[in-house]
């Protein structure tokens, strides 16, 4: 069990003793089936290929500006988009490499961005965490019987505070804590604080930075309550129970065999009545 700097890619291909739970595999296991978590694991599927589009490429890009503060994985391409050849080309040859595709008008907004998020969080009770924290190392610890491993944004180095990074169309408070559970965040922020809770003997603060893609790349920050932090308990606790049930019996199964009835959302209903 451990806290190291590793690259992506060693997170990503799984550096625990045995297959690992993460939170994108958790929220897999309670969203989709187990049948798909399998299919998304790089220890389970054999053929399995990690995704490759464009839109990550962004969003990989901003962390690595904002957090790791390097841009030596960054690829800027000189195109309008990605619909040339040379463009395409570029963008194939980037990922090969490890590295992100980026337009060059893109890198101009990902660059105002990171300014904007940077002035933003001087501003905060979360100010130098940016400037000291340590960005994207690797957890790996076992829960149990279930191994599982995280790869926080960024950790103050105290370990308290655990900064959650996050691209949306808004960043008001009102309007991202709506999507929190439907995104699995709520999953997410309590999987990385009990990896930390058990690496260090602390329960930290789990906190996001939400800010939009567009200008005026306004920001905000936003936690959980007390009973969303339940909500993303149980969602863990379920996940975990069904990861051990898997592994151990090597079954796999996806949506269950019976037939299920539909039902109508209340306002449909209602609008079926207003009709009738």
């Amino acid at each position: 069990m451990s806290i190291e700097a590793l690259s992506a890619e060693e997170y990503h291909a799984d550096p625990a003793p045995s297959a690992s739970l993460s939170s994108s595999i958790a929220n897999i296991l309670l969203e989709q089936s187990p049948l798909h978590a399998w299919l998304a694991h790089p220890r389970l599927n054999p053929n399995y290929k990690p995704e490759q589009d464009s839109r990550f490429d962004l969003g990989s890009a901003a962390h690595m500006m904002l957090l790791e503060k390097s841009e030596e994985r960054i690829v800027r391409v000189e195109a309008e988009d990605w619909r040339t050849k040379a463009a395409k080309e570029a963008r194939d040859a980037a990922q090969a490499a490890g590295k992100y595709a980026v337009l060059e008008r893109q890198y101009a907004d990902i660059k105002e961005m990171c300014d904007a998020a940077r002035k933003f969080i001087a501003t905060t009770e979360l100010a130098g965490i940016l400037d000291d924290g340590d960005p994207e190392h690797t957890l790996v610890w076992q829960d149990g019987e279930v191994w599982c491993r995280a790869r926080p944004d960024i950790m103050s180095k105290d370990r308290k505070i655990l900064l959650d990074y996050k691209s949306t169309a808004s960043a008001a408070p009102g309007v991202f804590s709506r999507q929190i559970g439907r995104m699995g965040y709520d999953c997410q922020a309590e999987f990385y604080s009990r990896g930390i809770e058990v690496l260090t003997g602390a329960l930290p603060a789990f906190v996001f930075l939400a800010q939009e893609i567009t200008p005026p790349y306004a920001c905000s920050l936003v936690s959980l309550s007390n009973s969303y932090r339940f909500v993303g308990q149980t969602k863990v606790s379920k996940a975990q129970e069904l990861w051990s049930k898997c592994l151990k019996t090597d079954s796999w199964p996806a949506y269950n065999t019976r037939i299920h009835w539909a039902e109508p959302a209340p306002w449909d209903l209602t609008q079926a009545e207003e009709f009738a």
